[in-house]
């Protein structure tokens, strides 16, 4: 609840919206790749600078979580899904999916789905559902 009066609060309503409608475009588009997910896709093959950025956003995640119990203030994990979600948007640009050889479409796609799940995980610490379909 106080996510929710917090977001409200520093960014609005639609921001909440926002996150779920990015949500379900991620999913819409990694749906829609022709590429199976493979969890043992080869991650090092991703040697552009913004898939670095979001491996290393998706990895602040624990460390969110951790300070938002010590400090009481959920608007730190807030913070960091807007991070996340501009992390995600600017590798959308760049790493591309659908097109690309096998091993690396793998790669990329297993990226972007452990993004959309720390994403998801987040939003469901606030107390919001997120979307798969809008």
């Amino acid at each position: 609840e106080d996510g929710i009066r917090d977001l409200r609060m520093s960014r609005g309503l639609g921001d909440v919206y926002k996150r779920q409608g990015i949500n379900a475009e991620y999913g819409s588009v990694l749906r829609k790749c022709g590429v199976e997910l493979n969890a043992d896709a080869d991650v090092s093959l991703i040697v552009e600078e913004q898939g670095a950025a979001l491996a290393r956003e998706i990895a602040k995640y624990p460390a969110v979580l951790v300070s938002c119990v010590a400090t009481s203030e959920p608007v730190t994990l807030v913070t960091y899904l807007f991070q996340l979600s501009r992390a995600i948007n600017s590798a959308f640009v760049v790493l591309q999916v659908k097109g690309t050889e096998q091993p690396l479409a793998e790669a990329r796609l297993l990226l972007f789905e452990a993004a959309r799940i720390t994403l998801n995980n987040g939003m469901r610490m606030l107390g919001l559902q997120p979307l798969d379909r809008m």
